[in-house]
This record gives C-alpha cells, structure tokens and sequence, in this order.
C-alpha cells in the first residue's frame, strides 16, 4: 500500500513538471519553484488523506478494544455472581467484537476451565499468549492450568518465562514454589515462596505456601509461627475455621493438646459443621489428660447424631492441610 501511494505521487510531480513547462523556451527557476509547490500541495494532500484513514483505523480499534473490555468486566462480575453461562455469553461477545483482548481471552480461559473444557481453556490461553509473549500474567495462569494437569515441566517452563519477563511478580514465584514443593524440594521451594513474601509483604497465599512448605519438612514450629502470623492477619470473630484449625493442628503435632483443643473449640464455634472439629477438640483434652471435657464434648456430639448417622471421624492431617489450602485459593 505504500508503495503503491509513493508510485501515485511520484506519476503526478511528473505531470506537474511536464504542463507546467513551456516547449519552446527552457525552464527557469521560477518555473522549478511553481512545479515544486504544486508538487508539495499535492504530495501533502495525499499523505493527509492516508494520514486520516490511519487515525480512523485506529480510532476504531481503540473503541472496540473498549467495548470488548467493557464486556470482558462484565463477565467478572458474573463469574463473582457465580453466572457461569453469562460469564461465558459475554465473553464469547467481547472476543467477537476485539479478537486481540488478550485479556478477554485470558479470562474465557478461565470460565472455560471452570466448566471442566480443559483443552478448549489450554487453547485459548495459548492463543493469547501468541498475542502477548511477554505477558507474565499469562505466563503464570498457564503454569496454574498445567500444574493442576500434573505437567510440571511445561509449568515450569512458563513459570520461569513469567520471572524473567517480571522478577517482581509475587505470582510468579507463587507457582514456581509450588511446582518445587510438588517435586518435594521444600527448600527450593521455600525460597521462591520468600521471595513473593518479600514482593507483597502479609501476602496470605504466600504465607500458606511457606506453612505448606514447613510442613513438608517437619518443622513444626515454623508452621506454627507462620500460622499464628496468618490469623493476625484477620480482625478477632472473623478467623476462617480452616486456619483455625490449621493452628489447632501445630499445636498438636508440637505436642501442646490443651492448646490445641482450645483452638479446635474456636473452629467448631465458626463453622456451619462443627463435628469434626469438636472430635479433635475431645481428643486432643483426652491426650492432655482432661477426660471430663473430653467426655463432656463427645456427648455434646452425639445428640446431634441421627440414630443411624456414623459417628463423626477427626479430620486427618492431609484433609486439614487441603481444606486450608482450598481456603486460602479462594482468597
């Protein structure tokens, strides 16, 4: 195209010059300056012509940018809502108006993964990041996808793109911790999960992964520590029952059952099912040697019991260990 225009300009400065000349008589430098100022005027009426339809394609691709990105928060407020069908409709019509959103993609990647299409979600991640190769955020939620799929070695690739584009993103070494705690590096693990601490000082998740990581080494204090840390981090009455129970779990593993049964007992009092965290509570006062609260909350339990129910099982180290991952993913 601009070929072709320079071609256009450069036939008409010759038609200037030639009908501007007189045959009979050679051309005088009045006669070079009139033909080089037609040949100004319309070289510049051309190039501004082109100039305003590029203005205008630009214009245009601004403004459905902004539409598709107007769509695009939209269908995160439904994803909020839990409305994964409109999620869903609105981003299929955000993507339709900006195919280049890369954000819009990203975010139906997400949708599309939440309904169980874990190809289709691979996919569209992957075309966004033929868009933007630089983008760390789509580096990482890659990585998450394929960490959740077990191939952690195209997760740790994608995890390494994300930090060499962006050192400082905590979610980048986020996932590149927890990759290294999937393979049982604890250290290694550890010393990515710091260096996100060190990015977003207080960071919950962060401070999951390194309870996570302690106990994958068998340091219980340090578990201990870091939990106590994340419940500082919650106004008094609003501590998650999980990580109250996570506590109440260091607590017992260090030994200290009547700390640990009163940490269950603020669990039990937070959640919608307190069973399981009243059982721990009973076993743990049986261990300190209290056996009247321990038989005092075991008969607590059973009137709630339907005669045919099962008695309620403690929660198991791995269950309290999910559960309080599962929470602190949500955040």
């Amino acid at each position: 195209m601009a070929y072709g225009r320079w071609t256009t300009i450069g036939n008409i400065a010759r038609t200037v010059i030639r009908i501007s000349g007189d045959a009979h008589s050679p051309p005088t430098l009045m006669h070079y300056c009139t033909r080089c100022a037609k040949l100004v005027v319309i070289a510049s009426a051309l190039l501004a012509g082109s100039g305003c339809r590029l203005m205008h394609r630009e214009l245009m691709a601004t403004r459905l940018l902004e539409q598709s990105r107007l769509l695009s928060q939209q269908a995160h407020y439904a994803l909020q809502r839990g409305d994964l069908q409109e999620a869903d409709r609105l981003l299929v019509q955000a993507l339709r108006t900006c195919p280049n959103d890369v954000e819009a993609r990203a975010r139906y990647a997400r949708v599309l993964w939440q309904c169980g299409k874990r190809e289709e979600a691979l996919q569209q991640l992957q075309m966004a990041l033929s868009t933007a190769p630089q983008n760390p955020d789509l580096h990482v939620q890659m990585a998450e996808f394929l960490v959740e799929l077990g191939r952690l070695n195209q997760a740790e690739r994608h995890a390494q793109s994300a930090i060499a584009v962006a050192p400082k993103s905590s979610t980048a070494w986020l996932i590149q911790g927890r990759i290294a705690l999937m393979r049982n590096r604890p250290d290694e693990a550890l010393a990515a999960f710091y260096r996100a601490l060190g990015v977003r000082p207080d960071d919950r998740d962060a401070l999951h992964w390194i309870a996570q990581a302690y106990r994958a080494k068998g340091d219980w204090e340090q578990v201990l520590a870091v939990q106590q840390r994340i419940l500082q981090g919650y106004s008094p009455g609003d501590e998650p029952p999980e990580q109250l129970a996570a506590l109440g779990e260091a607590y017992r593993m260090l030994g200290r059952y009547a700390d640990a049964a009163a940490t269950y007992l603020q669990a039990a009092q937070r959640a919608g099912e307190s069973n399981p965290y009243l059982a721990l509570a009973a076993e743990c006062y049986a261990q300190a040697g209290n056996e009247a609260e321990a038989q005092r909350l075991m008969a607590q339990i059973q009137p709630q019991q339907s005669p045919r129910a099962v008695a309620p099982q403690p929660l198991s180290q791995g269950e309290m260990t999910r559960m309080a991952g599962q929470e602190m993913l949500r955040r």
